[in-house]
């Protein structure tokens, strides 16, 4: 094999499991191009701007700390982008500066992005709650504002006071051309996740023992959510009153829904499973301060579809807060707003009447107490139908299971373990009709299409609670036609964890003590005629590496600017022998010339591409 000494600077990677590293300490503004890399950590100070015009790219497995005394938070501005792109083996991280054992809800203030998306504010804009100077809002519905993958967010969110809080991850006016997925908010001090509005789609996500809310949406909130969990600690809830799901249309300060229901909420959040405090629904054993799994008030026409409401409360709770605000539950009669397909389970059923699958309330009530009844005689008025009976009519065939185990999750209260995944029997994922080739064992095959022909046992596919994403708010072709309600299905391995590997459910004593690979300069790169092309070269938004390699082990793909600065991670795994090709992005690299290296297993190989745009 020819050998070429190439004179040049290059990078060469070191795998250790702990070390001494550097901490680098963050304050006020960012408002040039800046990486965050994976073996230093990074000390967030006080509210850090990144400001319009600049990148901020953070590394695979980088960890980043909030400081408590100053109530650190990161804030990426309108024009800005984050490019926070973690993997399953290797999330990004933000997290407590506090010690394992002491960290706590709210030790720092959460990220925060703003975005110039639309919402319905009078003024088109608004400044961010919580003391942050940033404004968010516009008219661009497909703004960029970056990328969120495979990203854990813990220990954030700080609630200043009532309605002026910063929250795990707050969405401000962000827009559908941000990326957002994989994310794990965990013990955030306010809400999990909030959306002021803007019109971006988000999947894969989790709010795990949140303080507030899991996913709250006002100001005009147009975007779309699939995948979706939340559980909850028993224990732990805000005097406001937790939710799994909050949404209002209007606020103070936004447009009226009396004069204009151009300004609607009309999210729509398909395949969620949200589990909340009731472990058994006979008991009292849980705060006092939870609502309802489902809360929809001031206006709102946020849709909930195929998704699995389990342990609160109360299951639905639809609330006409004032007549100022527009009718919450005209949007539901006129289809504005679905609530459709769902599973409600385990509801609280100690306290009378119950159990509280679904209340109406009217006359600006905004709360649920164990004395609340629903308010029939105005619901039939709006609807011509009995509260429960519009729950499960034809047209919304959401259904009712007295206990969450009578769904037949894996172990949805695991403190530190959860599974969702439904077992094989679970209605999720068996079919209701009994034919002689089939056994209890029988497991539902989420690949294969939907079929309710019950004279075909062979193609018989259909489970007992089927979803629906022809007549609802998910005939979206955004969204993942799954054959299954809730975020998780079951294949014949049942092995459907999309949560398993990237997320932590015992955040609380994380060392957070090591950082990934060093990164040292050398000067000689032995070429080992690994015949690297990239195409197309120049290349603009989208380039694809492509090499052969004769024998495989720890592999890294990267990108090196012209100073020899590493700018990007392609791929960093394992590999076996034979030809790769890998897509990667290069829309966030200014035009010029770069070094792509594919490190294997000890040797080097590099090819030179341009990005010309």
């Amino acid at each position: 094999m020819k050998k070429v000494l190439l004179s040049i600077s290059f990078l060469t990677v070191a795998f250790l499991k702990s070390q001494a590293y550097s901490v680098v300490t963050v304050q006020d503004s960012i408002s040039t191009n800046t990486t965050w890399t994976c073996d230093k950590q990074y000390l967030l100070k006080g509210y850090v701007y990144v400001t319009a015009g600049a990148t901020l790219t953070i590394e695979p497995g980088t960890i980043i700390k909030g400081d408590k005394p100053s109530k650190g938070a990161l804030i990426i501005e309108r024009g800005a982008k984050i490019m926070a792109q973690g993997t399953a083996t290797k999330p990004i991280v933000f997290t407590s500066n506090q010690p394992a054992g002491g960290r706590t809800y709210g030790d720092w203030g959460g990220v925060i992005v703003c975005g110039q998306a639309p919402t319905n504010w009078t003024a088109g804009s608004a400044q961010v709650e919580g003391g942050p100077r940033s404004f968010y809002g516009g008219t661009n519905a497909s703004d960029n504002s970056g990328t969120l993958q495979f990203v854990r967010i813990e220990f954030g969110g700080i609630a200043f006071s009532p309605n002026n809080e910063v929250n795990g991850l707050t969405l401000c006016g962000v827009g559908a051309g941000t990326t957002i997925d994989h994310i794990q908010v965990s013990y955030s001090g306010d809400d999990s996740y909030e959306w002021f509005g803007g019109t971006v789609n988000v999947k894969n996500i989790v709010s795990y023992k949140g303080w507030d809310d899991d996913f709250d949406s006002d100001a005009g909130f147009i975007g779309k959510g699939q995948f979706m969990v939340a559980l909850r600690d028993e224990f732990s809830a805000d005097v406001s009153g937790s939710k799994a799901i909050e949404s209002d249309s209007y606020l103070s300060g936004t447009v009226t829904g009396l004069t204009d229901t151009n300004g609607l909420t009309k999210g729509i959040f398909s395949n969620m499973t949200i589990i909340g405090p009731v472990t058994n629904p006979a008991s009292t054993s849980y705060d006092a301060n939870y609502v309802a799994g489902v809360h929809i008030r001031r206006g709102s026409s946020l849709s909930v579809v195929n998704s699995v409401i389990a342990g609160w409360p109360c299951g639905l709770l639809l609330d006409e807060s004032s007549s100022s605000y527009g009718s919450t539950i005209a949007n539901a009669v006129s289809g504005t707003m679905n609530f459709r397909h769902n599973i409600i389970a385990g509801t609280s059923n100690n306290s009378t009447p119950n159990p509280k699958n679904i209340v109406y309330v009217i006359n600006g009530a905004r709360s649920l107490t164990p004395t609340t009844v629903s308010d029939t005689t105005a619901f039939i008025t709006a609807t011509g139908s009995n509260p429960v009976a519009w729950l499960v009519n034809s047209t919304n065939k959401n259904k009712m299971y007295g206990t969450v185990s009578a769904i037949q999750l894996g172990n949805p209260f695991s403190a530190t373990a959860p599974n969702l995944v439904p077992n094989s029997g679970s209605d999720i994922v068996y079919g209701s009709a009994r034919f002689p080739s089939w056994s209890a064992a029988d497991i539902f095959d989420p690949n294969a299409a939907l079929s309710s022909d019950t004279a075909s046992p062979a193609t018989y596919n259909m489970p007992a609670m089927p979803p629906n994403f022809t007549t609802t708010k998910a005939n979206d072709a955004w969204f993942t036609r799954t054959n299954y309600v809730g975020a998780f299905g079951r294949t014949s391995a049942g092995n459907d964890n999309w949560m398993a590997g990237w997320c932590s459910f015992d955040p609380l004593n994380e060392a957070y003590d090591t950082v990934c690979a060093t990164i040292t300069s050398v000067n000689e790169v032995i070429e080992n005629n690994t015949n690297i092309t990239v195409f197309p070269n120049p290349t603009k938004d989208i380039a694809t590496v492509s090499f052969d390699i004769l024998h495989g082990g720890a592999t890294k793909v990267a990108v090196i600017d012209a100073a020899g600065t590493l700018v990007k991670t392609v791929f960093d795994g394992q590999t076996i022998s034979g030809k790769k090709s890998i897509d990667f992005s290069t829309s966030n690299l200014a035009n010029g010339i770069y070094i792509l290296s594919v490190y294997v297993d000890g040797r080097h190989s590099i090819v030179r591409f341009a990005v010309s745009k």
